[in-house]
């Protein structure tokens, strides 16, 4: 094993004397040190403010690790003869692949990578280095801009990073997405282009005798084939004798359809937002599917010019691209249901990346409680994330009956608190909605984290993301 470096300590350690550890049996997780503490005695807060300084150290050492390999192809120039654009000379991804023992063509990206991001993103490496961001943002950063000039790259990670890393990486790449359709909106209308004759269908094994099907599409084309497969298989929902998930439905309804047993008739409406501008071909503003997230201008006003397209109405704030709209009964209409998941395109839950389009529309106070069905107390939840809600508070409550203890015939007396157990939870999730589209989301151990609409227009707003209470 190579040795430690002067000034570097291994925070993960079990709790044995490290020169002692190879020749004992490994110790269980709840042995080991983090941070000169025994994980078993963690409560619930410490672990995850340790997780976080963890994810922070992390983020520093992939940092440094980018710094070294960037370094490592300063020392591998390319050669009289091979093309310009080539960073490093052919094969020196192969050495870093057989130092790490990985595949060749990984070893090339890793080190494509580390000098794109040392070389023409080195804000996004200082963000990477303060814990700021993640490697999988700068990997999105750097892959998106890659086709840029080194201004216009400078120019979209200084706009991206200006407001956060986001509350989820889907919203990062969408962000990012935009900014690169903002500053170079013609080259975006080329590399559609082009990128539309990659389309391809492909297949790849998988386990248990099963494989995957995959279709590589035009975003518009991908989208309205997914809600054709998906407006399908929710079709069978209400049949009690059908046991199959929603999952399962969706792949044999694209079986049923690819192999010509299509008994319905349905067709689904694929939603485009297109700024006004863009429409008037004044501005290349990029516009946006819902589903997908930021398309090229171009693109935009081809879909909105298209003869079956569905249009729709929604109504946005011109000094922040924010949506509205105001409805009063139990379920909200379509239009609403529209506005609201146009306001906020995602799950409304930290973090999470499912499309609003796939979400249900959720009563950010329950309509049982008098909650109004209203622009201002709606918000897209996925089902997992709605369910997280409504069973919360069950779950916890027999929860806490059980931590509860006490007399009571056939009831066993409560057990002393013993070093290292699990402590019962404390509280449910709580959900706010303080102002139309910010959603406020309390955890059991306290913590806050809000979570904003994304807006059509590139302006600056403050970053969504965590902010933890003094008590915490």
């Amino acid at each position: 094993m190579p040795a430690e470096q002067p000034g570097e300590r291994d925070v993960s350690r079990p709790a044995a004397s490290q020169g002692e550890a190879e020749a004992q049996t490994p110790p269980g997780h709840g042995a080991m040190r983090v941070f000169d503490r025994v994980v078993g005695e963690l409560s619930a807060d410490e672990c995850l403010r340790f997780d976080v300084r963890l994810e922070r150290q992390i983020a520093r050492l992939q940092a440094a690790q980018l710094a070294v390999r960037a370094r490592f192809a300063e020392h591998r120039p390319r050669l009289e003869g091979e093309p310009d654009e080539r960073r490093f000379t052919e094969f020196a991804g192969e050495e870093l692949a057989a130092e790490l023992g990985v595949a060749p063509a990984l070893g090339n990206r890793r080190l494509m990578l580390a000098v794109e991001v040392c070389t023409r993103l080195p804000a996004s490496l200082h963000a990477l280095h303060e814990g700021d961001i993640d490697l999988l943002r700068v990997e999105s950063l750097a892959r998106q801009t890659a086709a840029l000039s080194a201004t216009q790259a400078e120019a979209v990670e200084r706009a991206v990073l200006e407001r956060g890393g986001r509350a989820s990486h889907a919203a990062f790449r969408a962000a990012v997405r935009r900014r690169v359709l903002k500053v170079d909106p013609q080259g975006a209308n080329r590399r559609h282009r082009h990128a539309v004759r990659g389309r391809c269908v492909r297949i790849t094994d998988g386990e248990d005798g099963m494989g995957t099907l995959r279709a590589l599409l035009p975003a518009e084309r991908m989208v309205a084939v997914y809600h054709r497969v998906d407006v399908f298989a929710r079709l069978a929902a209400g049949d009690p004798e059908d046991k199959r998930t929603l999952d399962e439905r969706r792949a044999d309804v694209l079986y049923d359809l690819l192999m010509g047993q299509d008994r319905h008739s349905v067709r689904p409406e694929v939603q485009v937002v297109v700024p006004i501008s863009t429409l008037m071909g004044v501005s290349d503003e990029p516009g946006e599917l819902a589903g997908y997230g930021p398309i090229p201008a171009e693109l935009a006003r081809e879909l909105a010019a298209d003869s079956k397209s569905t249009w729709r109405r929604i109504l946005t704030d011109p000094q922040d691209g924010q949506v509205v709209e105001v409805g009063d009964r139990r379920f909200p209409s379509p239009g609403l249901a529209r506005a609201v998941r146009a306001r906020n395109r995602h799950c409304i839950f930290p973090g999470c990346g499912k499309p609003a389009i796939n979400c249900e529309i959720d009563h950010t106070k329950p309509h049982a409680a008098n909650g109004r069905t209203e622009e201002g107390n709606l918000g897209p939840a996925c089902a997992r994330h709605h369910h997280l809600k409504h069973a919360e508070s069950r779950r916890r409550r027999r929860t806490r009956h059980r931590h509860s203890g006490g007399a009571g015939p056939g009831r066993p007396p409560a057990e002393p608190a013993v070093r290292g157990r699990a402590e019962p939870p404390a509280a449910d999730w709580k959900c706010e909605q303080p102002t139309p589209g910010v959603f406020l989301w309390t955890s059991p151990e306290g913590r806050t984290y809000r979570v904003l609409p994304e807006p059509y227009l590139d302006v600056t707003q403050p970053p969504a993301g965590r902010s933890t209470p003094e008590s915490a």
